[in-house]
Order: C-alpha cells, then structure tokens, then sequence
C-alpha cells in the first residue's frame, strides 16, 4: 500500500531521485579512484622515481633505498656566468681516463656543458700513458696539462674560479652531475665542498649495499671457450641483460682474500639467491666474508650498477642531498672554490685518498660539506684493489657504455 502511495506521490518521487543521484556519483568517484590508483602503482613500479617514497614496496615486499630520490635526474640548469669553471683531473692511467676523456669532452662549453677548462694534474711516469695525455692535449685547445707530483691539483688553482676535482679514474657521469653540483654549491655557499653521488664511495658504501641496490653477483669460476659464447657476449657488450646466468656449486661462497678465477672474467647473477653468497651479504652474515673495502664488494657493486643503468632505474642510488654526513666523503668528485683550495687539501691530506671525515678548517671552524645525491658517478676504485678489478672485464663494459652512448656525440 505505501509503495502504490508513493508512485502517485509527486513529491515522495522527487525526494528519491537526489538520494539515487548521490548513489552514482560515490560509484564514480571511488571507481575513478580505484583506477588511479593502478595507474600509479603502475607508473611508480617502472619509474620509482616520481614519488618520494615507492608505493611498490608495499605492495611488491620489493626492496629500496632509506634515502629515495624526490626525481630521477636534474632539471634543466644553464651554465653560471661572471667566473670559469674548471676541471681538474689528477691522471696516472690512460685506460680508465680514456673513458672519462669522452665525459669531459661532452661537458666542454663549446659542447654546451660547464667545463671552460680541464687541467690534467700527472701523477705517474708511465711512458705510454703519458704519450696517450700529450696526445689529447694537443687535439683539444680546453685542456691542459698541470706541473706532475702527488697533490699539485691543489697547487695549481686561482681565486674566484669553481673547480671540480675529477678523478682520472672516474668511469661514468650523468649528463647533469656537473650542472646539479654547481647549482648546489651555489645555492649553498657555506658549504666548503660538494661531493657527487659516487658510488660505493666511503659514506655512501653502506647506502648503495642495501638490497635491492647491490645485485648478488658473484664471480664466473670457469673460463668459457670463445666458440661457445653468443654473438652478443662475443661483441664486447656493456649490458647486464646480455650476460649468462652464475653456475658453480652450491657451497661456493666468498671469503677474505678471494683471488680472481682468471684475467677478464665477469660476474654473474645465480638463478638462486642464497643469503650469504655474495661479497657484500658475505660481509655483513659471515666472519668469514670480505670488508666493503675488498675488491670483490667493489666488483658486484660495479655489476649491480651496470645491471641498473641498463634498467634505467638509477634512482634507487640517489637522494636530494646530505649535509654534513657524520662518515666520510668521497674526493673523487668535488665542487669547491680555488679560493678554498688550502682547506679542502687540508681536510684530504691526514686521511686516504679516496675519503676523509671533515676535520676543522686551519682557522679553527668546522666546515660543512654536502653530498648531493641528484648526480652520480662511478669511480674504478683504486681502493678496493685494482689488480682484483683489473682482472674482470669492468673497464672494457664501461667503455662500450661511452663508446655507444656519450663519444659518439661528441664526434
């Protein structure tokens, strides 16, 4: 009876209709909503970069960096005028210079990159490398060659230019590592130094070693006969994709002291994922494993790099920046002022070559320093033990990388 009431009822009519209406916009607005959310997890799983946290890891129990990105590269940032910018290179070896050599010509001003001048600073007498520097000075009217000895980068520096020391062992740069340090110096001009984001370098090493990061590459233990690799492993490839899969037993691990199986050997990732076969799980599960400092760590740390740059997926090494870490920080690529010159060299020069806590400055002042993590670098680490990574094949894939991606556009 109500209900054939209400069918004659007008105005019982109209007060139903908005309450339907209401109905349709919720299903609306949460299906709008549901679906935006897919799109974003979608959009966040295959460029974790967009957002400041990764919404995948929730979902995926996939593991990331404490510190992630806020964007996976650098905006635009055109050169500074009113001071010169300058390049210092400390070199003692034409294999892993050449590769950077392609770097330094891409970010020369004629080339529309920051670098007015590269000042190469000799730190060794080696006849055929020396031969291979004079050569590229003589090609390239930017470059110069400083007085030789240990240190005389420090020396050879003038007021009111911006320098950035790079070592000559540097074996791959973003295109906008240079720019985004520059920016951050000047944004920041207490900072005494800006430091790159290299990789693996003394107060980053425990960053870039989480999971997820490091890769657990381990070593080839077989040298395979040219006949039976593939044409892509034969034409030497710098992508991680091209490589086979580990084989060796189940009870292989790394230990201290592990010497290489042979001289170009690679590193492979298992089919498996054992907790403590890798170098770097090795060193934090095992007494038995290697330091971070060990060559081994230093060569997954390479691989797993390599295997992420073909994956476009470098953002999970970086982070905005890091103010005055409390461990040390890598002088292999930094931004400072010549006329700060004596105090960075005075932080370096009690410490090894490769890092240094910030001590106080020569006038009694604790200077602040700042690890901008928006560029990265990949430095071949003397530190870890060149004559181990001199026996993989790392220096041949980084230059491919170049050969393919960075000189050919410089040509």
């Amino acid at each position: 009876m109500r209900r054939t009431r209400n069918l004659r009822d007008v105005e019982a009519n109209k007060e139903e209709k908005p309450a339907n209406w209401r109905d349709w916009v919720l299903v609306f607005l949460w299906s709008f909503l549901g679906y935006m959310c897919i799109i974003l997890t979608v959009l966040t799983y295959f460029n974790p970069g967009i957002l400041p946290f990764d919404v995948t890891s929730v979902l995926f129990r996939k593991e990331i960096s404490p510190f992630f990105a806020f964007s996976q590269g650098s905006n635009h940032y055109s050169k500074p005028q009113g001071f010169k910018i300058v390049a210092l290179v400390p070199f003692a070896n034409h294999e892993p210079t050449s590769i950077l050599e392609c770097y330094l010509q891409k970010n020369l001003v004629h080339n529309d990159g920051f670098l007015d001048q590269v000042v190469f600073v000799p730190q060794a007498n080696d006849a055929l490398s020396m031969e291979w520097l004079y050569s590229i000075v003589n090609q390239t009217p930017e470059y110069a060659i400083a007085p030789a000895g240990q240190d005389m980068e420090w020396k050879s520096v003038m007021n009111n230019v911006m320098y950035i020391r790079i070592d000559g062992d540097t074996v791959f740069l973003e295109d906008h590592t240079i720019p985004t340090i520059v920016n951050t110096k000047l944004n920041n001009p207490s900072s005494i130094m800006v430091s790159a984001n290299v990789v693996n370098e003394a107060a980053l090493a425990s960053l870039h070693s989480h999971p997820g990061i490091a890769l657990p590459y381990l070593p080839e233990l077989y040298h395979v006969d040219q006949s039976s690799r593939s044409n892509s492993e034969l034409h030497q490839d710098w992508r991680a994709s091209s490589l086979p899969h580990w084989q060796g037993p189940l009870s292989f691990r790394i230990h201290k002291d592990f010497e290489p199986p042979f001289e170009g050997h690679r590193w492979l990732l298992p089919s498996d994922k054992s907790i403590d076969r890798d170098p770097i799980s090795a060193s934090v599960y095992t007494d038995t494993g290697p330091t971070l400092d060990d060559w081994t760590v230093g060569a997954q740390q390479h691989y797993s790099f390599l295997y992420h740059l073909e994956d476009n997926d470098l953002g999970r090494y970086k982070f905005p920046i890091w103010v005055d870490p409390t461990e040390p920080i890598s002088q292999n690529f930094g931004c400072f002022w010549g006329n700060d010159a004596v105090a960075v060299h005075h932080m370096f020069r009690h410490n090894s070559k490769t890092a240094t806590s910030h001590p106080k400055k020569p006038d009694g002042n604790r200077p602040h320093v700042i690890i901008d993590g928006k560029g990265l670098v990949s430095h071949y680490s003397s530190r870890q033990g060149a004559a181990g990574l001199d026996a993989t094949d790392l220096l041949a894939r980084y230059r491919a990388y170049a050969e393919e991606r960075v000189c050919l556009q410089t040509e």
